[in-house]
């Protein structure tokens, strides 16, 4: 799987259209607002607790009127956020600010001009009981699909596709947004040290993407990336665990992963990592992982850890556990490929990095 680069799609241009809020998917809350009750330890940034409540998040769509489209320049910074929403679906303003901007105040402003502009959609979130306010959430609106496709020069069906989609399907949209947290915190923690860098971040449909350029079929993790350290890249695949999964499943993910990497050049520099969301989960996926270890093979490396240690010690910290081991070691420790001649100040969350990759965080 060539995960370095999105495969480009065929071009195509079109004038912008306005931005639009029709359903057209059975099964979609056609309300601009919307609540649920849902297991969550908080949207962002991750919670330290190992305890499970149900909460009622409450979604309120806070879209402005459209403003004239005479002074509509947007940025290469605009056209940088609006690709991370299109390759991650969800982000909160947190995870914006943390990707894009030194300050909270110039990522609100820029925000709200998205907004005006109809480019993203935004949920104010209130989550219920205690009337908690979080980060408002932003994604993709089909103006913005649109807009993104022609600065592409790309086919702009797959991307209203996906927009439609994260609006209309938002089923496991703090599953998403947990997930988009842990490699936002890795990609701040490593700009922090020399030599260090998340240099490629991929969501789902850019792993879908890459194995399909390939005529592949593997594993879709929640996130695929590329750590760079002074002396090797570590290949991350994130799978962010709430604890609604049958063993069944997670003994099938398991297989899907060793099969996938058997005997392949280079397996043991891909770390797949399974975050759980108590001690209990993590001990009932370790349980599973000698069944799927073959020490004679070259292939993946399987990893658990819970919200709790990553809460307390970083996505850096020693947390991780292997097969069974009760020692924990750090992603920085893990085996990786040798350094390419990748430059660590181009890497995710770096000042100014989207300028020197305009394919975003899985570009080249």
């Amino acid at each position: 799987m060539n995960t370095a680069a999105i495969p480009a799609r065929n071009s195509s241009r079109r004038e912008l259209q306005p931005a639009s809020r029709r359903h057209s998917r059975r099964g979609a809350n056609p309300l601009p607002s919307s609540s649920w009750p849902i297991p969550s330890p908080g949207l962002s940034p991750l919670s330290a607790s190992s305890t499970r409540t149900i909460r009622t998040v409450e979604l309120q769509l806070a879209d402005s009127p459209l403003r004239s489209t005479s002074d509509y320049t947007p940025t290469p910074r605009d056209m940088a956020m609006l690709m991370a929403l299109d390759s991650y679906r969800y982000l909160d303003r947190g995870q914006l600010q943390a990707l894009f901007f030194s300050g909270s105040r110039s990522c609100q402003y820029r925000l709200r001009w998205l907004v005006g502009h109809g480019l993203v959609h935004t949920w104010r979130v209130v989550m219920r009981p205690g009337r908690v306010c979080r980060f408002s959430i932003y994604l993709l609106s089909r103006r913005g699909a649109v807009a993104l496709a022609e600065w592409l020069d790309e086919d702009p069906r797959p991307y209203l596709r996906r927009a439609e989609h994260a609006l209309e399907r938002r089923f496991h949209l703090v599953h998403q947004l947990e997930a988009n947290q842990f490699f936002v915190d890795l990609a701040f923690a490593a700009r922090e040290l020399p030599g260090h860098g998340l240099y490629h971040w991929v969501g789902e449909h850019g792993v879908q993407d890459a194995y399909a350029e390939g005529d592949e079929r593997g594993p879709i993790p929640d996130g695929w990336g590329r750590l760079l350290a002074p002396d090797r890249e570590v290949l991350i695949h994130l799978e962010w665990d709430r604890g609604t999964e049958q063993p069944r499943r997670l003994r099938a993910k398991l297989h899907a992963y060793t099969s996938y990497f058997s005997d392949r050049a280079g397996a043991s520099a891909n770390q797949v990592l399974f975050v759980a969301p108590t001690e209990q989960r993590e001990r009932q996926i370790g349980g599973l992982l000698p069944d799927h270890v073959d020490t004679d093979r070259e292939t993946c490396r399987l990893w658990t850890t819970t919200t709790a240690f990553i809460a307390a010690a970083g996505p850096l910290g020693a947390v991780w556990a292997g097969n069974g081991s009760g020692r924990r070691v750090s992603v920085l420790d893990m085996a990786g490929l040798p350094r390419s001649d990748r430059h660590v100040e181009d890497a995710v969350g770096k000042p100014a990095w989207w300028l020197r990759r305009p394919g975003g965080g899985g570009g080249s």
